[in-house]
């Protein structure tokens, strides 16, 4: 009896490892694919800002980068979406006109970020949260009418934690369950507010279902993402065939070792469909990405732009860590800049740009991975 529940254990792992829709650990995706770099400065380009600096910023190692939305008056769209403050297309005609004057084949992979933020919206309000789904909605028109790859979900809780149990139930109390169903509902009604304006979106994600576990990465929980899951969870429920979910694994940031990128993919791609209401969906639209950060942590670091040594990631160091991560994502590794700043070239060493022209020559030349 014992050998027999033993062997249909073995056959029950085994069939759930085969029903994975993505090959995992070295492999995490078909050899064919191209890994694309990505570039995120902490100041992000406005249109104005790509309209007049692309042309040299094409020069530098990367695929894409992430862009904000400014109106005229200079309101960053990203700041206020997740408010009561309500956005009109009309705001956006100067940024339509920005990329219309862009090559179409220009740097193409595009990112429109918005945040969750100032996230003080009652889950239970449905005109407050009417006017987060209209926000979303012009922000995935922008991402449609200037021909850009997608949006660059920042979830991280800036000011309110809207994904925060405890504090959600403090100034809004209700059942916990009701709340879940509730975050469930606002998922499903996000997402068909953005794939009516785009319904071929792709969406990187700063953090994703493993913010909402209490076993969540050593440093990095600010605050209860809890909620974070029921909202995915609604959202993917309802997203459109085309709709492109990415992990970016913002964790990653200071990762040092290969074994810290694979496990990172392998918890992306084995461990979290089984936290998620639907394996099949997450596994058919989910994606993993990994980030490091130029200028890491450069307060306690330092950032010295003539003597390296210091430096978390030093030119050497960033070159193989970028071929680290590109080892252990299906397309993307994007690079987040503080102080260096990618479209000035300021506060911007030249080893550095060559420490990630190396790293994107080695991925390209390579054909799959570095």
């Amino acid at each position: 009896m014992k050998t027999l529940m033993l062997t249909l254990l073995f056959l029950v792992l085994g069939s759930a490892e085969h029903l994975s829709a993505q090959p995992t650990g070295k492999e995490p995706s078909p050899q064919n694919r191209m890994i694309k770099f990505l570039e995120w400065s902490a100041v992000e380009p406005d249109s104005r800002t790509v309209r007049n600096s692309l042309q040299k910023f094409s020069q530098m190692p990367f695929d894409g980068f992430v862009w904000r939305a400014t109106t005229r008056t200079g309101d960053q769209m990203m700041w206020q979406a997740w408010g009561d403050r309500a956005y009109k297309m009309e705001e956006f005609q100067h940024v339509l006109e920005d990329f219309q004057s862009i090559p179409s084949t220009s740097v193409a992979d595009r990112f429109l970020r918005m945040n969750v933020h100032p996230g003080d919206v009652n889950w239970q309000d449905e005109d407050a949260w009417r006017i987060v789904c209209e926000n979303f909605r012009i922000a995935a028109q922008l991402i449609d009418k200037t021909k850009s790859t997608g949006l660059l979900f920042d979830t991280e809780q800036y000011h309110r934690r809207p994904f925060d149990r405890e504090e959600v139930l403090q100034h809004w109390p209700m059942d916990s369950a009701r709340l879940d169903n509730l975050v469930f509902q606002r998922g499903q009604e996000w997402m068909r507010a953005v794939n009516e304006a785009c319904p071929e979106i792709t969406i990187l994600l700063t953090f994703s279902y493993r913010a909402g576990k209490r076993s969540e990465e050593q440093f990095f929980r600010v605050g209860n993402y809890e909620l974070l899951i029921p909202f995915l969870d609604g959202a993917l429920s309802v997203c459109t065939p085309e709709t492109r979910f990415i992990d970016g694994w913002e964790y990653a940031y200071g990762y040092t070792k290969p074994h810290q990128f694979a496990r990172a993919n392998r918890i992306i791609k084995q461990d979290i469909p089984f936290w998620t209401a639907d394996r099949s969906r997450y596994r058919q639209h989910f994606e993993a990405a990994l980030g490091l950060w130029t200028d890491y942590e450069f307060r306690d670091f330092g950032w010295n732009q003539t003597d390296f040594s210091g430096n978390f990631h030093q030119p050497d160091q960033l070159t193989a860590r970028l071929g680290q991560a590109a080892s252990q994502v299906d397309q993307y590794v994007w690079l987040y800049s503080s102080k260096a700043n990618w479209w000035t070239g300021e506060n911007l060493p030249e080893a550095y740009i060559e420490a990630v022209r190396r790293a994107k020559r080695k991925v390209t030349s390579a054909g799959d991975l570095p």
